[in-house]
C-alpha cells in the first residue's frame, strides 16, 4: 500500500502537464506536433506557451476554452515583408535591428524587432504595410 501511495503521490513530477487543462494541451499539441521543450504558464484563465519548433523560438497564448489567441515566432531580416525592411532601414538603419519576430493576433500579422543604439534600446512592432503601430505593445 505504502507503494503504491508513493507511485501515486510521485506522477505528477513524472508528468510535466499534469496541471494544464486537457483541451489545451490537445489544442496546443495539434497546432504544434513537434514542438520540443514546450513550457506552459499560466497566466489568469489563458496558457502562454514557450516552445522551440524547427530550431527556432516560439509562443502562443491559449484560451481556457482552447482558442489560441495569439502566436509568435522568431524569423529572419530576410523573412520580414519588404514594406516593413524598408520603414526599418530608413527610421534605425538594418545593422540596429534585432530579433525579428512574426506575430498573429487573431488574423492580425504584425511583426516586431528591438532596435539597438547607443544607450538607447527600443522595441517597435509594425502591420505588413510597413507602418509603426505606436499604440501596440511589445509582446515579450
Amino acid at each position: 500500500m505504502i507503494l503504491v501511495s508513493v507511485l501515486l503521490l510521485s506522477c505528477d513530477d513524472d508528468y510535466p502537464y499534469a496541471e494544464v487543462p486537457s483541451v489545451i494541451l490537445n489544442e496546443f499539441w495539434a497546432q504544434y506536433a513537434d514542438a520540443k521543450d514546450a513550457e506552459f504558464n499560466p497566466s489568469g484563465q489563458d496558457y502562454e506557451v514557450d516552445f522551440n519548433l524547427n530550431g527556432k523560438d516560439h509562443s502562443a497564448v491559449i484560451h481556457a476554452s482552447g482558442n489560441i489567441l495569439k502566436e509568435k515566432k522568431e524569423i529572419e531580416w530576410n523573412e520580414l515583408p519588404p514594406a516593413v525592411q524598408q520603414t526599418l532601414e530608413k527610421e534605425y538603419g538594418q545593422k540596429k535591428i534585432e530579433d525579428p519576430e512574426w506575430v498573429k493576433i487573431a488574423e492580425e500579422i504584425l511583426y516586431q524587432v528591438e532596435i539597438n543604439r547607443f544607450f538607447i534600446d527600443k522595441k517597435i512592432v509594425l502591420n505588413a504595410a510597413g507602418e509603426i503601430e505606436a499604440n501596440r505593445t511589445y509582446w515579450k
